[in-house]
């Protein structure tokens, strides 16, 4: 046999070989593997079909809105809707399933809203997504800030309801008092009362519970975010709610008894709507109080809403903060 004949044999053979190949049913289940049915249809679902952009909508809640609505707006094709109300919405976009991105061109003025989950992809479009607000906004000194809604221990919960359905609540675990700090971190008021914030009573805490506390919310990417941090005092006023129609200012440490009429809601100098669990005590900051020998630490007191200060071994509660 020549030469010639003998290659059209050998490519003959591999064709058919190739043919009878593809014509058997393929069984082993192995999406990664080419020469399985399972890849191919893996392949065809999830390239072909999902990242082909067409027209779909995506359904779901909002929860945790206040006083202001949030836009919704789909990255890929610009689509958006503003939501108002807590409950369901419905968005329809011209974009790519597997690639679908949503974001919030305008924020509420009060809370600070995320994609909690995207939702089930069903072929149609996406169902049960959620969109949530899990965060308190304020602004303070030029500082957009981001207020965890719940007191430290607990976490938000988007499908609470507690505080009234839709609204969200702070379910989810329970709170915790924490020292500043303790024998345990070498805190001795003669000898050492600056252990837990460098030493030296000008630093800001930098070992201990309270400063773990929001430091293991960053090392958590907490609501998805990883600057979380211990607030300054004068940062918690901005959210101390003492009436109606008072903004939270501080005047010296009267508190809601010189501002504002009367104190709007009972207990707890904080709006229970926005923060579902405060606490009628209170908060640490992150700074020594510079006087009585520095083993004191400056606080907030969310009872009548006034600048407080109490010894570093003592208990109190936290709020963690973020910037935007």
């Amino acid at each position: 046999m020549s030469f010639r004949h003998s290659s059209l044999a050998i490519n003959f053979l591999f064709v058919l070989f190739f043919l009878l190949c593809f014509s058997c049913k393929l069984e082993w289940n192995n999406p990664s593997d080419p020469s399985t049915q399972a890849f191919w249809e893996t392949r065809l679902a999830e390239e072909w079909i999902v990242a082909y952009p067409r027209s779909f909508s995506i359904q779901g809640t909002v929860t945790g809105l206040n006083t202001s609505p949030v836009v919704l707006r789909s990255a890929s094709d610009g689509s958006y809707i503003s939501v108002s109300t807590n409950g369901p919405f419905r968005l329809d976009v011209f974009a790519s399933p597997k690639y679908i991105q949503l974001d919030f061109p305008t924020q509420p003025t009060d809370v600070h809203c995320i994609v909690w989950d995207k939702g089930t992809w069903t072929g149609d479009g996406f169902v049960n997504a959620k969109i949530t607000c899990p965060f308190v906004r304020t602004n303070v000194a030029g500082k957009t800030l981001l207020w965890d809604r719940c007191t430290y221990g607990s976490s938000w919960n988007p499908d609470g309801t507690s505080i009234g359905v839709g609204k969200g609540d702070c379910s989810n675990g329970a709170v915790q008092a924490l020292s500043f700090c303790t024998i345990s971190e070498g805190y001795n008021d003669t000898t050492n009362p600056n252990a837990c914030n460098g030493g030296v009573n000008t630093a800001l805490v930098n070992t201990g519970a309270v400063y773990s506390s929001c430091l293991g919310r960053s090392h958590s990417q907490s609501y998805g975010r990883g600057n979380w941090r211990l607030p300054f005092y004068t940062e918690m006023f901005s959210v101390i709610r003492c009436s109606a129609t008072n903004t939270g200012v501080i005047t010296g440490e009267d508190g809601c008894t010189t501002v504002g009429d009367m104190t709007k809601y009972s207990g707890a100098t904080a709006d229970p709507i926005l923060f579902p669990n405060a606490q009628v005590a209170r908060y640490w900051s992150s700074q020594t109080f510079q006087a009585l020998g520095d083993t004191s630490v400056y606080m907030v007191d969310f009872n009548i809403g006034n600048q407080s200060y109490e010894f570093k071994d003592a208990t109190g509660y936290v709020r963690c903060v973020s910037e935007l």
